[in-house]
This record gives C-alpha cells, sequence and structure tokens, in this order.
C-alpha cells in the first residue's frame, strides 16, 4: 500500500511537468512595467512590433482588469493599430496558439474588432460589445511550424481610440520527454496493479 501511494504521489509530481512551454516572448503584456493604474503606448515592446498604426497601447488597472498579471494590450492607440511577433518554429510540426480576448468595457462591437493573421494570411476576426468590466473568452487555433511563424494582431472597425484587448498569448508544444515521463509513472502504476492481483 506504501509503494502504491508512493507511485501516485510521483505521478501528481509529474502532473506539473507536463505543462507546454510558451514561445512568445511577453505573452502577457508585463514588460514595461507601468505604474498602477496607468496606460502607455509604445513603438515596439518586448517581443512585440508595431506593424500599423501609432503604437501598442499598454494598460494596467485603467479601463478593466486584466486576465492575468497586471497588464494587457488594447489594439486601438490613438486610432487602429497592429502588432507581431515571429517566432522559432519546427516545420510540419503542430503548435496550439491561444490568447485572451475581450471587448472593452462600455464600448460596442463596431471598435472592438480584431484580426488575427499568421504568416500573412487572415486566420479569424472577432468582436463584442463591451458591458461593465472586462469579459475575458480564450480563443485557440492550431498551428503548423514553418521555421518562423509569424503571429499577428490588427485592430478592426472604427478608429477611435477604443478597441478591443488582447492578453496572454501562447504559442506552445509539448515539453520534450513529458510524455515518455508520463509513460514511466503510467507503467509503474500498471505493474503495481498487476502485482496487488497475484
Amino acid at each position: 500500500m506504501r509503494l502504491r501511494n508512493s507511485v501516485a504521489v510521483m505521478c501528481l509530481a509529474l502532473a506539473p511537468m507536463t505543462a507546454q512551454a510558451n514561445l512568445i516572448v511577453n505573452g502577457g503584456f508585463e514588460d514595461p512595467v507601468l505604474p498602477d493604474p496607468s496606460w502607455n503606448v509604445f513603438a515596439g515592446i518586448s517581443g512585440w512590433s508595431t506593424t500599423s498604426g501609432p503604437g501598442i497601447e499598454i494598460q494596467r488597472n485603467v479601463a478593466g482588469s486584466p486576465f492575468e498579471g497586471e497588464q494587457f494590450v488594447e489594439l486601438d492607440s490613438f486610432s487602429n493599430s497592429g502588432m507581431s511577433q515571429s517566432v522559432a518554429t519546427t516545420g510540419s510540426a503542430s503548435y496550439l496558439l491561444s490568447f485572451a480576448y475581450s471587448p472593452r468595457p462600455n464600448v460596442g462591437d463596431t471598435s472592438n474588432g480584431i484580426e488575427l493573421w499568421i504568416d500573412g494570411f487572415l486566420r479569424d476576426s472577432f468582436t463584442g460589445n463591451g458591458i461593465g468590466d472586462t469579459d475575458w473568452a480564450v480563443r485557440s487555433y492550431s498551428v503548423i511550424g514553418d521555421g518562423s511563424t509569424l503571429i499577428e494582431f490588427r485592430a478592426i472597425g472604427t478608429s477611435d481610440s477604443l478597441g478591443g484587448y488582447l492578453d496572454d498569448v501562447r504559442l506552445t508544444v509539448p515539453e520534450p520527454g513529458t510524455l515518455a515521463l508520463g509513460g514511466l509513472a503510467l507503467t509503474a502504476l500498471a505493474l503495481l496493479r498487476r502485482r496487488k492481483r497475484a
């Protein structure tokens, strides 16, 4: 019984190791750190470049709560704007792109639109009516690596300095060896069950 409990604990300990590595730099937009509360517009930030418009707007507790951390991006700084990040990927490998989106509170869907572009191709567009506080929803997309994958977000709709929010952008792939470690733990449990029956 003691051995079985040890293996069960080992399996639980391995569970966090199955987390996936995020290939996106500064996906939570925590760099640079802004004073609380405040916002600012930057030509570029760690990991991200401006692709259109006046720059990348980071907010910290000004008009809504972040999805994670303390800061997020609004993609309509002084007017509609866009930002991108190029990520090294392995050709033909599968990845998962995910991010949290919220319409800006108390702003209609005509101003909250965002487009997702991957490697220069429009992948999706989305918007929403902002009511009350932020209303975050996680969106996920499968991505096939091609050596260097370009992830871009663009504000669309009314260009009025009010737009949709992004936070917690992730491009993930399973950690090397995670599946092997998980397999070892499951094999150990199977052996214990077989031993108990004998």
